[in-house]
């Protein structure tokens, strides 16, 4: 058995203080045994999407190079045809104003239930809906917008953006100003939205805007260089459902994983680190990474030790993807020194 684990945002960057680093006195000592002594490999591909992309064989969209079509593969494990349309994912967010730039706030920080996300895109539709465009809610946090045509755009994903000023990160291309434009009247429709107007009484922060990403059609294939899938991501399902590989949803730990004997080539994403730095708690990121050590790492390093399996750990960073690939004989090689996460950060 060979399990390929892709674990965005392990190495974020550092901060002007060290108790907002998440890397400040972070130690999971399973792991950092495995990536001193793996072997150690780079690629170019800086986001989670575009691991994903690559390793199942998806094309980008012709002449936009980091442009993959995520919205239609992720419709796929949301349980909605996408059928032979143009999608884009058009997530809800929350924009704040810090002096002269607006920065953005994913949906996984907004307490969304299904009313408001319904109100929410009614309203869109129906202003919307004459330029050929459909919003869907597939869930109160995951929204897509059905599109007339495939664009010619450009566009940076969620998770690139998500704590930053957003301008930088606006669509480029020909199709650039049009979306730009909804954009802008999305924003206008709900800042005074009736649902937002109530969430602010509540004390809680508007949706006031939505983030436009990943567009495409779907893809004919997808390569099956796993056989087995294990991912709350929707993208990593889709792409398991359309390569033909087995989706589970993630198990609590590596026990209840090794326990279903299943053989084969294994990919396993977690995401949990990934969530916490974007909702900016470096105190939360911690913990998922002690969770990640117990629940996974250092049960997964003992079932390397016993030659139970073989391990390739997928990183990706702003500079490309590091992997490491762990064998039973790489961990024989007590004389390479473990190190501390703060070692494999990316240098500034």
């Amino acid at each position: 058995m060979h399990c390929h684990l892709l674990i965005p945002t392990l190495f974020p960057p550092g901060a002007n203080t060290p108790e907002n680093d998440p890397l400040h006195n972070a130690h999971a000592p399973a792991l950092e045994s495995m990536l001193a002594r793996g072997k150690h490999t780079n690629s170019s591909e800086m986001e989670m999407e575009s691991w994903l992309c690559k390793h199942f064989g998806i094309p980008s969209q012709p002449g936009y190079p980091s442009s993959y079509p995520i919205a239609p593969l992720s419709l796929l494990a949301e349980g909605i045809a996408p059928e032979g349309a143009a999608w884009m994912r058009a997530d809800p967010i929350f924009l704040t104003v810090e002096r002269d730039q607006l920065i953005l706030a994913e949906a996984s920080s907004l307490p969304i239930d299904e009313q408001e996300a319904q109100a929410l895109i009614d309203t869109l539709n129906r202003h919307f809906s004459e330029d050929g465009l459909e919003f869907v809610a597939a869930s109160p946090k995951s929204w897509y917008l059905r599109l007339s045509r495939l664009p010619a755009i450009e566009t940076h994903s969620l998770h690139a953006t998500a704590g930053q000023n957003i301008h930088p990160f606006l669509p480029t291309g020909p199709d650039a100003r049009q979306f730009r434009s909804l954009l802008n009247e999305a924003q206008m429709l709900l800042f005074e939205h009736p649902v937002n107007l109530a969430r602010e009484q509540r004390g809680l922060p508007p949706v006031n805007s939505v983030w436009l990403w990943g567009a495409g059609t779907l893809p004919q294939a997808a390569l099956k260089n796993f056989d087995h899938i294990w991912s709350a991501d929707p993208l990593a399902t889709g792409l398991g459902l359309l390569s033909g590989a087995v989706s589970h949803p993630l198990p609590a730990g590596a026990d209840d994983f090794l326990s279903q004997g299943n053989d084969g080539k294994h990919l396993i994403v977690f995401d949990q680190l990934r969530t916490a730095w974007h909702n900016g708690d470096p105190f939360v990121w911690r913990e998922q990474l002690a969770a990640l050590e117990k629940n996974w790492f250092d049960p997964l390093k003992r079932a390397v030790t016993k030659g139970k399996l073989s391990l390739s750990l997928h990183l990706p960073r702003s500079t490309g993807t590091s992997s490491f690939t762990v064998r039973r004989q790489s961990l024989l090689r007590f004389w390479l020194p473990k190190r501390r996460l703060t070692h494999y950060r990316d240098k500034t």
